[in-house]
């Protein structure tokens, strides 16, 4: 089967796509987010003369199945932090308490993968922050969080279609359970911050005392809730940046590695690096 080739960038950037269409000699209906559908293109010649042409220019290019349809998923799954949220939750609050470039070193190093181990990284990065005020949790979700751009018409077209949504997150139920009401997600999995006399112990743990959800948390609970619904894996879509959410991109029938490390991308069955979150509603027909 040959497949479709759908190019896209930041919102607002019409005139790259025009730019590169005029480059490559082809014509195209450029739509929402910004985006433009092309067929009959030859994959390989593609690759060879315009794919780090269009990289430079900040372009995705996704070759899809020019069938596919968001009707055929049944359940989707995204990470939160540098996902869905245009931030580093643990990251932000670290920072308010005089932490934030130890945490911070610690995530990037955990999201590349290069610390192997998820839950100690995150242990040891809550240690950091041993008797902090919880009032930073309230601090952080009156004036922090903020979705990456395509977030809200993501979301909105998913509950349009029917499809469940899942928020699947390394991060704290404190923050998460505010984003679900906030933005609509149908469930959330996170972790918990363990707070005593409105300090943080330096303590965490998984739902209701369970292990910390790592990379395989992640699936487990996924898979759980899709089994508990007669979903199959192959009418799941997953979205996420960092190590820890390769299990779930690799489950997936389709997986969205979004602007993520580069550790990641080859293992999702798609990579948008420039793209809004609502991009990938530009792969189905």
């Amino acid at each position: 089967m040959k497949l479709d080739l759908v190019l896209q960038t930041k919102i607002g950037h019409e005139k790259t796509l025009e730019k590169f269409l005029h480059l490559i000699g082809r014509k195209g209906k450029i739509v929402e987010p910004c985006a433009v559908r092309l067929r009959g293109i030859k994959q390989e010649e593609f690759e060879h003369r315009y794919k780090e042409k269009a990289r430079a220019l900040k372009i995705d290019a996704c070759w899809v199945q020019p069938d596919l349809k968001l009707k055929q998923f049944k359940l989707f799954a995204t990470d939160m932090d540098s996902t869905f949220l245009d931030l580093e939750t643990l990251d932000e609050m670290a920072s308010f308490v005089g932490k934030g470039e130890e945490v911070a070193h610690i995530t990037e190093l955990a999201m590349q993968g290069i610390i192997k181990n998820y839950a100690e990284s995150l242990t040891a990065r809550v240690k950091l922050m041993t008797g902090a005020d919880a009032s930073i949790i309230d601090r952080l979700i009156r004036s922090h969080i903020k979705p990456n751009p395509g977030a809200e018409k993501l979301i909105a077209a998913l509950k349009k279609a029917g499809i469940p949504t899942l928020l699947v997150s390394g991060g704290f139920s404190c923050v998460t359970n505010v984003v679900k009401e906030r933005y609509g997600f149908t469930h959330v999995i996170s972790n918990e911050l363990e707070i005593v006399d409105g300090k943080l112990t330096g303590r965490v743990t998984g739902p209701f005392g369970t292990p910390i959800i790592d990379g395989r948390g992640k699936i487990s609970y996924v898979s759980a809730y899709a089994l508990m619904h007669g979903i199959e894996l192959s009418e799941l879509i997953t979205m996420g940046d960092g190590s820890n959410d390769i299990p779930m991109l690799e489950a997936a029938g389709l997986s969205i590695a979004w602007h993520a490390k580069p550790k990641v991308r080859p293992h999702a069955k798609q990579a948008l690096d420039f793209a809004p979150l609502s991009g990938l509603l530009a792969l189905f027909r």
